[in-house]
C-alpha cells in the first residue's frame, strides 16, 4: 500500500509539471503523429497527459491481475483449494505407496507433493523411495532439501548419517550429525549414531571422553559401549605396538580403568591373542581372589598352558564352595583337556553333564575318549550329542 501511494504521488507531480511548465514559459509545444492516412495533432502537454494516463492504467491493470492471481492461490479459494487438495492426495498416496513397496508410484506421487507445504515430510518420503530404488544420489538431494525445514532437519540428518554408516563412511556420518543444532544433537537417535560413527572411525579417545555424558540416553547400551571402548583402545595398542607396549599401556592407565571389568576383560583378551597365556592366567586369577566372576570364566577356559596348576587349584576351590555349579566343572574340564590331563578333564566334564547336559560337553567327552582310544565310548557320546540336538 505504501508503494502504491508513493507511485501515485510521483505520477501527480509529473502531471503537474507537464501542465504547469509550458504555461509558465508561454509555449505548449506542438506534436504531429502521422501513420498512413491517420494524422494526430496535439500539444506536448496533451501527449504527456496521454502517456502518463497509459502508464497509470497499465499499473492499475497489473495490480488488479496480480491480486486476482493471488486470490486464486489462497487455500480458501476454489482454485487454490482444488490445487491444495491435489497435493494432499499425492502426499498421502506417496506414503501409502511407500508402505506397499510400490517405489515408482511413491516417487511419482512425492514429485507432485513437492509443490505443497508439508514441512519437508514430502521430501523425506521421496528420499525413502529413492533409497528403495537404489538411487542414493537422489535420496541425498531430497534429504538435504528436507533438512532445510526445522521440523524435518533431525530426521533428514539422521537418515543421511545412517546412509553414510551403511556405506562404511563414518567420518561422513559425523559430518552430517555436526550440522544439527544443540537440541537435536542431544536426541537419542543422534547420540546413538554419533557413538557408532566414532567407534567405526576408531576414535576411541574421543568416544571415551564423551560417553559419560550419554549414559542416561544410552541406558543398557552404555555398559556395552564402555567395554567396546576398552577393547578398541587395547586392540589398537596391541596391533600397532605389540605385546610389550600393551603391558606398558595397561600399567599407565588410571586406576579407575584398571579396576573396570570391561577394561580387564579387554586386556585379558589381548594377552590371550598375543599368546601371553601365563600373564593372562596371573591377571585373571588376581581379579578373582574373592571368588569366580562370570565375565572372566570364559577367558579362563581359553588358557592353553602345559601346567595350569594355579587355575586348576582355584577352580577346585570354587567347586568345593559351590558343588552344583555346572559352569565351573565345564571350565575345569576344558583347562585340564588343553593341559593334556585327560583323566581330570573327563571326570570334570562328566560331572558337568550330570548337572546340565550340553552338546559342547558331549563332543569334548567324545574327543577325550578318542584320544584315549576308547572308541565305543566316543561313539556313544557322539550319538548322545546328535540326540540332544534333535530334542
Amino acid at each position: 500500500m505504501r508503494k502504491l501511494i508513493l507511485k501515485l504521488l510521483f505520477i501527480t507531480v509529473v502531471l503537474i509539471a507537464l501542465i504547469a511548465a509550458p504555461s509558465l514559459i508561454g509555449n505548449k509545444g506542438y506534436v504531429l503523429i502521422s501513420m498512413g492516412n491517420l494524422m494526430i495533432e496535439t500539444s506536448v502537454v496533451a501527449l504527456g497527459i496521454m502517456l502518463l494516463g497509459a502508464v497509470v492504467i497499465w499499473v492499475l491493470i497489473r495490480m488488479l491481475f496480480g491480486r486476482a492471481w493471488q486470490l486464486t492461490r489462497l487455500p480458501g479459494s476454489w482454485f487454490g483449494g482444488r490445487a491444495e487438495r491435489k497435493k494432499q492426495r499425492a502426499f498421502y498416496r506417496s506414503i501409502q505407496a511407500l508402505a506397499e513397496g510400490e517405489w515408482d508410484a511413491a516417487t511419482q506421487a512425492a514429485d507432485i507433493a513437492e509443490q505443497g507445504e508439508f514441512e519437508g515430510v514430502n521430501y523425506l518420503v521421496a528420499a525413502q523411495a529413492a533409497v528403495a530404488r537404489g538411487k542414493h544420489d537422489t535420496a541425498t538431494r531430497k534429504l538435504n532439501e528436507a533438512a532445510e525445514y526445522p521440523s524435518s532437519a533431525l530426521a533428514a540428518r539422521v537418515t543421511l548419517a545412517r546412509m553414510a554408516l551403511s556405506a562404511h563412511q563414518p567420518k561422513q556420518a559425523l559430518a552430517e550429525l555436526d550440522k544439527l543444532d544443540v537440541k537435536q544433537k542431544a536426541t537419542k537417535p543422534a547420540i546413538a549414531l554419533r557413538v557408532q560413527a566414532l567407534a567405526e572411525s576408531n576414535q576411541w579417545a574421543t568416544l571415551e571422553s564423551e560417553l559419560d555424558g550419554y549414559k542416561k540416553v544410552l541406558g543398557d547400551q552404555y555398559t556395552i559401549w564402555s567395554r567396546q571402548i576398552a577393547k578398541g583402545r587395547l586392540s589398537e595398542v596391541a596391533s600397532k605396538q605389540g605385546a610389550i607396549q600393551l603391558k606398558t599401556f595397561w600399567e599407565s592407565l588410571p586406576r579407575k580403568h584398571r579396576n573396570d571389568v570391561g577394561y580387564q576383560v579387554a586386556y585379558a583378551e589381548q594377552l590371550l591373542a598375543q599368546g601371553m597365556h601365563q600373564e593372562a592366567q596371573t591377571m585373571l586369577l588376581d581379579w578373582q581372589k574373592r571368588g569366580p566372576q562370570p565375565d572372566f570364566l570364559p577367558l579362563l577356559q581359553q588358557l592353553a598352558l602345559p601346567n595350569p596348576a594355579p587355575t586348576i587349584s582355584a577352580l577346585e576351590k570354587w567347586i568345593k564352595a559351590d558343588e552344583d555349579n555346572q559352569e565351573l566343572y565345564r571350565v575345569l574340564g576344558k583347562v585340564a583337556y588343553k593341559a593334556n590331563d585327560m583323566t581330570l578333564a573327563s571326570k570334570a566334564l562328566q560331572k558337568a553333564m550330570k548337572l546340565q547336559p550340553s552338546k559342547e560337553v558331549l563332543l569334548l567327552l567324545a574327543e577325550i575318549n578318542e584320544k584315549t582310544r576308547n572308541h565305543e565310548s566316543a561313539l556313544a557320546y557322539y550319538k548322545q550329542s546328535i540326540a540332544l540336538k534333535e530334542k
